[in-house]
This record gives C-alpha cells, sequence and structure tokens, in this order.
C-alpha cells in the first residue's frame, strides 16, 4: 500500500467518524432532548469519538511525508506511474 493511499483510506475514515460525532451532537433529534439516560450516552459516544479523532489527526501527521520529492528521488514503477523513493508517495 502506498503513502497516498493510506492518507485517503485514514481521510475516508476520519470522515466518517465527524459525521458520526455530528448526529449524536445534533440536537434536533428525538432521542437527543432533555437529560434522559440516552441524551447522555449520546454525549459519552460524541467525547469517545473526539477522542478518536485526535488520535486520527495525530496518526496523519506522522504518516503524511514532509518530502519536496527531489528529481534525483523520482522514479516510474512498472506500471508507469511516477513516485518519490524518498517519502514512497505517488506523484
Amino acid at each position: 500500500m502506498t503513502v497516498k493511499k493510506a492518507l485517503k483510506i485514514l481521510d475516508g475514515y476520519y470522515e466518517r467518524k465527524t459525521s458520526l460525532k455530528t448526529g449524536l451532537e445534533d440536537p434536533t433529534k428525538a432521542w437527543n432532548c432533555g437529560h434522559d439516560l440516552a441524551t447522555q450516552v449520546a454525549e459519552m459516544m460524541a467525547d469517545h469519538i473526539e477522542t478518536d479523532l485526535v488520535v486520527l489527526k495525530a496518526i496523519k501527521k506522522q504518516i503524511q511525508p514532509k518530502c519536496k520529492h527531489p528529481k534525483k528521488f523520482q522514479d516510474i514503477d512498472p506500471d508507469g506511474n511516477r513516485y518519490c523513493m524518498d517519502c514512497n508517495l505517488d506523484l
């Protein structure tokens, strides 16, 4: 798996988690009104998802290359795609 594909998967997972958190925090939902047990569970789940989002951001920061892709490190794979040999990112 290339770095580009890993970042794409990570971004997709991050978007799903964000939309789930937004849905849990939506006050227009019937189960999310008042201070009953369902509301408390939704708040706890949203907090847990927020922790996941922080971890996903940290993982992405570590995976994302800070490479400038110099010409001497660029090569072409057997399929004809250019990539950087330094950071393994498809160009």
